[in-house]
């Protein structure tokens, strides 16, 4: 079976969780599959197309074929940023560049992720080729092409009306979290698809951090971007609202527009570290350590990786109720708090604060446990369930059931 998936950065461009998502469904798949990955470049048009193998997985990298490529947004002002977004809507010359790529793969099925670079216009050059096509809602660009839902109105109103008439040759809808699916599907959005949820895989060892449970005061971490609609100056707020014997430190761990401004607020309290960007390995090491993971997000997160993360190294997390949260927390009711409020999230602290070592042992086991519902082999079968589905409906034979079924049987990896 051959497979494209379409996103648009992949490895090693990364700028947040969908390009970390969309590699671990191409390596798990590639155990099953002939995969093929098509994505935008930094090369203009006249450098063509670049393929290269990237863990067993066929990368192609198309010319960005608009003003500026995607991987390079920091340089370009908002009138630049808001071209580009217009001609994401419909790019002639990106859609030819993907059916010309298209009649070389020749795919059994496409599967595309985030299509900013490429615009939904590109569903009609697989259409036209009379491939399936499965697409997963990451974020909300389909509806509005600035962070979130109720931005810029006017383009959001465009591009919903756009990609409306796009996602209707769409076979199947796969979101992250159900939250992401119903924003979609309430506008109006795949009216002939197939509707289900397929939440990420977080890739990582299951292994919980030492902590000495009888310790007191806490230690809180936040891992993620400094933006204001992440909720950082609310759990600061939270923090530095109750007593040193309650809260001895909260760790801030990344970049962001406020960094600059809050650390300054936040400079004669020495329980506020900023520790800026660090690796991957480093915020896991970090996210081990400390008592609690608070992630106060304002908007509507699509699905929450740092909690999975968390839990993954037995550390609970408090989270907003908002967006795709709700779906992953462990427990809605013990640890998801009003958005935007830092008394909510001082409340969950001094929750925390309260509860015995044991209590506090039992909830690092079920952040373990519910950790392990985000496997890659969950990640395989549902997926290759739902091609199999896609394929037969579309061609009307059970062709792609012989090629995969064994393998999957036999579990993730040659």
């Amino acid at each position: 079976m051959k497979i494209v998936i379409v996103n648009s950065l992949y490895s090693p461009h990364i700028i947040g969780g969908a390009e970390i998502s969309t590699q671990i469904l191409a390596e798990t798949l590639e155990s099953v599959a002939d995969v093929h990955v098509i994505t935008t470049g930094g090369q203009k048009r006249n450098a063509g197309i670049t393929s290269e193998l990237i863990n067993g997985v066929t990368v192609h990298r198309l010319p960005y074929n608009n003003l500026y490529w995607i991987g390079d947004t920091e340089h370009h002002g908002k009138l630049n940023k808001v071209a580009r977004r217009l001609i994401d809507i419909y790019n002639p010359m990106q859609i030819g560049t993907v059916a010309n790529l298209l009649k070389e793969i020749k795919p059994d099925l496409v599967h595309t992720q985030n299509l900013s670079g490429f615009g939904a216009g590109i569903w009609t050059a697989f259409f036209k080729a009379g491939v399936p096509i499965v697409h997963t809602l990451r974020d909300y660009s389909l509806i509005s092409p600035v962070s979130s839902p109720i931005s810029n109105p006017l383009i959001a109103r465009l591009y919903r009306l756009t990609s409306l008439g796009f996602s209707k040759r769409v076979s199947a809808v796969v979101g992250i979290s159900s939250h992401i699916l119903n924003r979609h599907t309430e506008a109006g959005l795949f009216p002939n698809a197939e509707h289900l949820v397929i939440p990420n895989v977080v890739d990582g060892d299951i292994v919980a951090g030492e902590k000495d449970f009888e310790r007191k005061p806490l230690r809180i971490g936040y891992f993620g971007r400094i933006e204001p609609e992440k909720g950082v100056r609310e759990i600061i707020e939270a923090v530095r609202s109750v007593p040193e014997e309650v809260v001895e430190r909260l760790y801030v761990c990344g970049e962001g527009k406020l960094k600059e401004e809050l650390s300054e607020a936040c400079r004669n309290d020495g329980r506020i570290v900023f520790t800026g960007k660090v690796k991957p390995n480093e915020a896991r090491e970090l996210m081990a350590q400390v008592d609690a993971t608070v992630v106060p997000s304002i908007w509507e997160e699509p699905f929450g990786r740092v909690i999975i993360e968390s839990y993954q190294v037995g550390t609970p997390v408090y989270a907003s109720a908002v967006g795709g949260i709700p779906d992953v927390v462990l427990n809605r009711k013990q640890y998801l708090f009003a958005p935007g409020s830092s008394g909510a999230i001082q409340d969950k602290l001094m929750e925390y604060y309260s509860l015995t070592a044991e209590q506090k042992r039992t909830i690092q086991r079920q952040c373990l446990e519910h950790s392990r519902r985000f496997t890659k082999q969950s990640l395989l079968e549902r997926h290759t369930e739902l091609y199999q589905s896609v394929m037969h409906q579309v061609t009307g034979t059970a062709q792609s059931e012989n090629i995969i079924g064994k393998k999957i049987k036999a579990g993730v990896g040659r």
